[in-house]
């Protein structure tokens, strides 16, 4: 049987990266894991090992990978009887494998957005990564969106097995699950508060539905933010529209807390816009709004416009179209077809066995 070396940072669902890895992990026997990350979880029982600097330390400092390197032999030497598949769904981990390629049958590549473009815009890392291409014998590309994104930059003419699959989600407890919303109707919006995903759009488009369309709508963000100037912004933006008690801000949310927002909400909105090399790959909280039956709209600028595969009652627009946004809310948020939770959880179940399906297909000939 073969063994599957995930390299990741850590496996949670506070990140984009540690989400999108556990949900990978559970398509394999757990038996068969080995997570080499940055920073253990024990409330995941896989064999981990933190080793890994943080992601983001190597465009920094990309010989980092040597002090990884001598550390990851040390762990090797106790699978020498075992034949090892590694996977890369953290990008800039993938700069370490020229460095340990002779220990693996097989590379798989998750080319999930921001950072596989990042990875060209330092020479440094440049060239470490065009030597981890040339070993890449599969690539996983998260959304139609990510890969013409990427493809038009990053060259991997190296790798014939290209797959593109959206991400899937394990279905949690819901709790008690209650249609009871909030007094207002509210949109609702979760990640982490940076320009790309697009916020100040979205007080915009409140601005239209409570000022020009004289409704009283509430808008929740949820998301840790380490750009404070930002944050300000958008917090001054609410302000000139006299908007300071319909826009609230929350961070630090648990995940019970988390899910309470998605069951008192009425519409979930996220408006990712490019810019420069970062965009939106999917957006897996997409698809946690449709699990507590929410209607969504959905980005152009994003992956999750897959999602019209499944279903073309999916919205999916520009997000500098404030009025449009505006109109769809409002008509969303009356209308007992969008907002029926059975109608919703659909779209996602479908969307969930198509791409298990394709998950199984990949997975099965690595195993």
């Amino acid at each position: 049987m073969i063994k599957h070396f995930f390299f990741t940072s850590r496996l949670d669902y506070k990140s984009g990266w540690g989400t999108a890895t556990v949900n990978y992990l559970k398509e394999f026997d757990k038996n068969n894991i080995v997570v080499i990350c940055n920073e253990k979880n024990s409330n995941h029982n896989y064999k981990q090992y933190n080793i890994l600097h943080k992601p983001l330390e190597y465009f920094k400092n990309p010989f980092l990978i040597l002090i990884d390197y001598f550390k990851f032999i040390k762990i090797i030497k106790k699978f020498k009887d075992h034949k090892i598949c590694s996977h890369f769904p953290v990008e800039p981990y993938s700069l370490i494998l020229p460095l340990i390629k002779k220990f693996f049958i097989s590379n798989i590549y998750y080319a999930i957005g921001t950072y596989s473009l990042e990875l060209q815009k330092n020479i440094k890392t440049r060239l470490i990564f065009y030597f981890a291409k040339k070993n890449f014998n599969k690539i996983i590309f998260l959304s139609s969106y990510s890969k013409s994104n990427i493809e038009k930059n990053v060259d991997f003419s190296f790798t014939k097995t290209k797959k593109i699959i959206n991400p899937i989600i394990y279905l949690k407890n819901k709790n008690n699950f209650t249609n009871k919303k909030f007094k207002n109707k509210t949109i609702l919006s979760v990640g982490e508060i940076k320009p790309r995903k697009g916020y100040h759009f979205l007080i915009k488009v409140l601005e239209k539905i409570n000022n020009k369309f004289k409704k009283n709508y509430d808008l929740i963000i949820i998301g840790k933010s380490d750009n404070e100037n930002y944050k300000n912004d958008l917090k001054n933006i609410a302000k000139k529209y006299n908007l300071q008690k319909n826009v609230k801000f929350k961070n630090n949310v648990s995940e019970k807390k988390i899910q309470e927002y998605y069951k008192k909400s009425n519409v979930f909105v996220l408006l990712s816009k490019k810019l420069g090399n970062h965009f939106e790959g999917f957006g897996i909280v997409y698809l946690e709004a449709l699990y507590y039956g929410l209607p969504i709209i959905v980005s152009k600028e994003s992956g999750a416009k897959d999602l019209l595969k499944i279903s073309k009652k999916i919205k999916v627009i520009q997000p500098e179209n404030y009025t449009l946004i505006a109109k769809e809310i409002i008509k969303i948020t009356n209308n007992k077809i969008y907002l029926n939770s059975k109608f919703n959880n659909k779209i996602l179940h479908n969307h969930l066995k198509l791409n298990k399906i394709k998950y199984k297909n990949f997975y099965s000939k690595l195993k």
